[in-house]
């Protein structure tokens, strides 16, 4: 049952929430984190808030973005949730573009970690269009460096990613707590259950999977991870109800032949009568950037269960 709590309440200490032409600025000097009974953890995603509360438990207090009902791509926080964030223990980004936000604003670099940084060679180029400039990154997420690239953002939709990610989640708990047996032995513990995603991965691998069309454009490393030929229909599943620019999807359902459509929830009466016109399955695969989507469940129960569902219907061991 995860334990990730919303932002709540300001605190007074100085902000700077910088664009491209500013300076950095200093972390804060106020005295909350001092005073806090349990050392605090900001996680971007439910992922990584996922990670660090399986490593840290009840050693550590996981707070994610205050979302209101929207989706977590869209929090873009205000300076007064600039403040609460600075003052974390820990600030946990995911890299890849996921939190565009970061590459404004002033995080203290000695606080802050880029999950996905160690596998930034396998970074996707999305070919989707983002709402944000990606042209000039000098945030956290984008080490300063200047690049015209779009990524695709849902990283640990590859199960060795997700692997990786939680063992840089891990190690940075136990130095924050530091290194108590509790911890480590719970991480080790992880990382036994994500390595068996990553077996699962492979499996599906290995059984040749058909292409399959994505209702969504996030789907790109679970492709990758999986071995999967994933188009994308950009069909724009948020929408209160099936709009009337089908003829892309159906003229993909003809050229490709696929049968298989990756949704990340179940679909409604109305959705499943517009695929079930076109000759597609739902395939559900949820996409886990939100702790609302796993329902009380940790990222690596929902993970798994989604994996062993793919598994199945691409002809592998049943779901379980």
């Amino acid at each position: 049952m995860t334990r990730t709590r919303s932002l709540l309440g300001l605190l007074v200490l100085p902000c700077l929430l910088t664009g491209c032409d500013q300076g950095e600025a200093n972390a804060p000097t106020g005295n909350n984190a001092t005073t806090r009974l349990k050392p605090e953890v900001f996680a971007v995603n439910f992922p990584l808030a996922s990670f660090a509360e399986a490593v840290g438990g009840d050693l550590i207090d996981v707070k994610t973005p205050r979302l209101d009902g929207a989706p977590i791509t869209s929090f873009s926080p205000s300076p007064e949730e600039i403040i609460k964030i600075q003052d974390a223990d820990l600030i946990l980004l995911n890299g890849a573009d996921f939190s565009p936000w970061t590459q404004h604003a002033s995080l203290p670099v000695s606080k802050t970690i880029t999950t996905a940084r160690p596998f930034k060679s396998r970074w996707i180029e999305s070919t989707h269009s983002h709402d944000h400039d990606h042209d000039h990154q000098h945030g956290p997420e984008g080490d300063g460096v200047h690049h015209h690239a779009h990524w695709a953002s849902f990283t640990w939709l590859d199960p060795t990613n997700a692997y990786e990610q939680a063992k840089v989640v891990g190690d940075r708990i136990r130095t924050l707590l530091g290194s108590p047996d509790e911890a480590y032995q719970r991480q080790v513990a992880l990382t036994k259950r994500l390595d068996n995603l990553i077996a699962i991965g492979k499996r599906i691998r290995d059984l040749d999977p058909p292409t399959m069309i994505a209702s969504e454009p996030q789907y790109q490393y679970l492709a990758a991870g999986c071995g999967i030929e994933v188009l994308d229909a950009d069909w724009h599943w948020n929408e209160p109800t099936p709009h009337d620019g089908m003829d892309s999807l159906r003229d993909l359902v003809t050229a490709s032949g696929a049968n298989l459509i990756l949704v990340p929830s179940e679909p409604d009466a109305e959705r499943r009568a517009v695929l079930e016109e076109m000759g597609l399955e739902p395939v559900v695969f949820r996409l886990l950037a939100d702790p609302a989507e796993a329902e009380g469940e940790s990222f690596a129960d929902c993970f798994e269960a989604d994996l062993k569902n793919l598994e199945a219907i691409c002809g592998g061991q049943s779901a379980e």
